[in-house]
């Protein structure tokens, strides 16, 4: 990543994460405020219902006291039992005697749906108040659990859950039974009476505390006695041990403010201290149930309670979508909030990030240039800045001017430097050469007076016109070899017979161009300096080729003399000697590395007797190219 990308990440970051945070915590705690003022709403809520449940109960238990205040319905109950089929006319007068007795206690209260008494002799005398009235002895209620908490309570009241009552003829149906023993006047039992009540007293309980988007369950220790939605009722009381958290226990932090935190089915897992279905009475408690009815997951908000008179548990749950859709207008607003801040935290930012790293993008690429040698400065700041970007700006810009005034003086010095090197040079040529080519002239026209003066004064002319041209700096391959053939023709004539010269030159060579009157030099010091004695003629080559990479020339000038000395040998190669023999191979070096450089110049490669071989290598420069090219080598 870029400098300015981490940069705007960074500040980002910076941003949007301790705002996210403010706003999350925000939104949660108004959550957790709405959440605990339900939950204390549900709590009077749940008080108020089993209270009013408990007195309505207890005005149904005052009912089966009522035999007490009726003697006549215990001597019934205490004639000798017969079978039905052979009743006669006493037991028919008890039967329709115990129907007018029971018949005016229900009338008190709508919800009683029937009476029944069970005599411990085997008769069983009832009333219902809709319906087949008429009992069926068949069915016996004896081994219900109940009846039989009646017997063992002695007295005692038996409140059951939801039941189906099978009694009386006809379609059975649900009730609710409250059960007592009753006992005679000697204290000994006569019989069980139960008291039948319609589960429709809850439903008008719950109408008239006029519940809203609360689901209701009244459970028993056996199932359901009701509720508002049967289905949620059922998945609430088969997982109620395994669903519910308790408000505050470790398991519901995991379940989350949203109701969440299931196990791989869609349910998760119950660790209270004690089972739901029988908590204690007194204080109710809250708890988060996750459920999955009929495959669509939902989580609630809920409070129970237990009562230890009536042996009930009610449930009141309230859907958390709906808990939550109070907080929508919190969550709207947080959710503007955190877009107008993301979007402002954005551009603030790109801002900050752009005006950080742009003026560094402008020296990157000014180093850039001065790294290939273009002394620009970076581009002005649309601003004036005074912090510490602007004055590195600033002063890198003062740097690279004062730089490129430093280059520039240099370059120029150098260049004056090297002309006036030159120069000097080709001046220290030219005493030399035509010394000793007149020198040649007298001795040849004080020898013999012949033709030959005037070829050699012929190339005398040449030479001496050649050398009047030398203001050009660079000539080709070509015209260099052609004056040397002029120079050896002179010298043919003062040496007749004492050298021959083999030219080796590549066509693709010609056209090269190098220094002016370069070779000659060398070829001078062969003819003088090459040969061993007079008798034996020296053989000279001058061979020119370019290079395998077309990039260099090199230029080999070699005879098979007498050789140098090793020691004077490595002064040539290390312009360490003076003399009339390193004067020439001095000056052809030094021209050749102040023209091009260091990489390029002249070896000396000889031994004594085996004859001296002067190597040349310099860049290729094709004859086409403008003369005028400056020098290499700064």
């Amino acid at each position: 990543m870029s400098y300015q990308s981490k940069l705007l990440c960074v500040l980002y970051l910076l941003c949007i994460v301790p705002t996210a945070c403010v706003g999350w915590i925000a939104y949660n705690q108004s959550i957790n405020s709405l959440e605990k003022r339900v939950n204390e709403d549900l709590e009077v809520i749940i008080g108020q219902f089993n209270n009013t449940l408990e007195k309505q109960v207890e005005d149904f238990e005052r009912y089966s006291m009522l035999p007490y205040s009726t003697e006549e319905i215990f001597d019934i109950i205490a004639t000798p039992f017969s079978p039905r089929d052979q009743w006669g006319y006493r037991e028919l007068t008890n039967q329709q005697r115990l129907i007018q007795l029971i018949t005016t206690y229900p009338s008190v209260n709508s919800m009683i749906e029937g009476m029944l008494f069970y005599g411990t002799n085997g008769s069983i005398y009832g009333y219902r108040t809709s319906g087949d009235k008429s009992i069926n002895p068949e069915y016996k209620p004896y081994e219900e659990d109940w009846f039989r908490q009646a017997i063992a309570r002695e007295g005692g009241l038996v409140i059951s859950g939801l039941r189906d009552e099978a009694q009386f003829n006809g379609k059975t149906f649900k009730t609710i039974t409250i059960a007592r023993q009753l006992i005679d006047r000697e204290f000994n039992p006569a019989a069980v009476v139960a008291v039948d009540i319609k589960p429709a007293f809850i439903q008008k309980t719950i109408r008239s505390l006029s519940f809203k988007n609360v689901h209701v369950t009244v459970a028993g220790p056996s199932g359901a006695i009701y509720s508002t939605d049967p289905a949620i009722a059922e998945e609430l009381l088969e997982t109620r041990d395994e669903h519910i958290y308790p408000t505050g226990s470790p398991e519901s932090a995991e379940a989350g403010a949203d109701g969440k935190g299931q196990t791989g089915n869609g349910v998760s897992k119950y660790t209270a201290s004690r089972a739901v279905s029988a908590p204690p009475s007194g204080p109710s408690r809250q708890f988060r149930l996750s459920s999955k009815v009929n495959g669509e997951s939902r989580a609630w908000n809920g409070v129970s309670r237990y009562n230890d008179y009536t042996g009930w548990t009610t449930y009141l749950l309230v859907d958390r979508k709906e808990l939550l859709k109070e907080s929508a207008s919190i969550k709207k607003i947080t959710f503007l909030v955190l877009l107008f801040v993301f979007a402002g935290a954005a551009l603030l930012s790109w801002l900050l990030a752009r005006g950080l790293s742009r003026p560094i993008r402008g020296l990157i690429r000014s180093m850039s240039k001065v790294e290939m040698g273009r002394f620009e400065v970076a581009a002005a700041i649309p601003y004036e800045r005074k912090d510490e970007l602007g004055q590195l700006h600033y002063r890198y810009n003062r740097m690279v001017a004062h730089l490129d005034e430093l280059i520039n003086s240099i370059e120029d010095s150098e260049r004056k430097k090297r002309s006036a090197e030159l120069y000097a040079l080709r001046a220290r040529i030219n005493p030399h050469f035509l010394y000793n080519t007149l020198n040649s002239i007298r001795m040849l026209a004080l020898l013999q007076q012949s033709d030959h003066i005037a070829k050699l004064l012929q190339s005398l002319s040449k030479l001496l016109h050649s050398n009047m041209k030398m203001v050009r700096d660079l000539v080709t391959l070509e015209e260099e070899t052609e004056l040397l053939k002029e120079y050896v023709l002179l010298m043919e004539l003062r040496y007749t017979n004492r050298f021959t010269v083999r030219w080796s030159v590549a066509e693709a060579a010609l056209k090269a161009r190098i220094p002016v009157m370069l070779l000659q030099p060398l070829l001078e010091n062969a003819i003088f300096h090459g040969p061993r004695n007079m008798e034996q003629q020296l053989r000279i080559s001058v061979q020119a080729e370019l290079l395998e990479d077309n990039r260099h020339l090199r230029i080999v000038v070699e005879d098979d003399g007498q050789g140098i000395d090793p020691v004077k040998v490595m002064e040539l190669n290390t312009s360490a000697s003076e003399g009339e023999l390193s004067i020439g191979v001095r000056n052809v070096r030094d021209r050749i590395r102040l023209r091009y450089g260091m990489p390029y110049g002249l070896t000396i490669q000889s031994e004594r007797g085996q004859g001296t071989k002067a190597t040349i290598i310099m860049p290729y420069q094709h004859g086409e190219e403008n003369e005028d090219v400056e020098p290499a080598g700064r």
